[in-house]
């Protein structure tokens, strides 16, 4: 199946490694211009050829944010856009300080507003917004306070979005589940330090818990995102796609 997707331009954040990189990978092979952002300017640009540019902000800011916006405008418009903001930091509900809670917030909900708020009028007619969220959206990960509580809503929010900006945008999310990624490796070596267990006991404890009895890979991950962001999904908004080896098993 062809994606239609060549010579289409895309925006990845956080693209300069893990499931942002996955996405922007995926999206270059099957032939489309990736923006490729990232607060790195050498891993922003790295290894990616020349269908990729690189964009260095970092999306936290008005600058960096403003920084995208002008080189969508380079690019002539774009017609698709990965809302990748990465996961706020560990901690229990009780024991996460105000300020935690309000700097997820931003990260989580806030700033991905402001991004799509920017970058609305340098969408194409029939472009496809995609936000990364987590497995937490219908099943709380312990240890992960902030992201169980903030990703439902960002689950609501790409409806609403869905709704406010169809027919002529698609909004859609994926929900990784165990991802062989920096991120997944760092949570796992905190729970292994916290357990007084190796990490190899936490890795094979979690791929118990999967149907598929492993992680996935970052190429599985992007794929999916890939054609989620393409007119092959020309009939697929508002939806919430788990890409996590069967982990959620939770009805809606």
């Amino acid at each position: 199946m062809k994606l239609g997707i060549e010579g289409k331009s895309y925006i990845v954040g956080g693209a300069s490694k893990g499931l942002g990189r996955s996405v922007a990978e995926a999206l270059v092979e099957e032939g489309a211009y990736v923006l490729v952002v990232s607060r790195d300017p050498a891993a922003a640009a790295a290894e990616l050829g020349p269908a990729a540019v690189a964009c260095v902000a970092d999306l936290e800011t008005v600058e960096g944010i403003e920084a995208v916006v002008a080189a969508a405008r380079g690019l002539g418009g774009i017609d698709g856009i990965l809302v990748n903001s990465g996961g706020p930091p560990p901690g229990d509900v009780l024991g996460t300080e105000d300020s935690a809670w309000e700097m997820a917030f931003r990260l989580l909900v806030g700033n991905p507003i402001r991004l799509v708020r920017a970058l609305r009028p340098e969408l194409r007619g029939d472009a496809s917004i995609l936000f990364v969220t987590s497995s937490s959206v219908r099943v709380p990960i312990p240890g992960l306070a902030t992201s169980n509580v903030l990703r439902p809503g960002v689950a609501a929010l790409v409806n609403a979005l869905a709704i406010e900006l169809g027919p002529s945008v698609r909004v859609n999310s994926i929900g990784p589940g165990k991802i062989d990624t920096d991120r997944s490796r760092t949570v796992d070596e905190r729970r292994a330090v916290a357990e007084g267990i190796p990490v190899e006991q936490v890795r094979a404890r979690s791929s118990g818990t999967i149907p598929l009895g492993r992680y996935g890979e970052g190429a599985e991950f992007g794929r999916v995102a890939a054609f989620l962001l393409s007119p092959a999904a020309s009939y697929v908004t508002g939806a919430a796609i788990q890409v996590d080896g069967g982990y959620v098993r939770a009805t809606p």
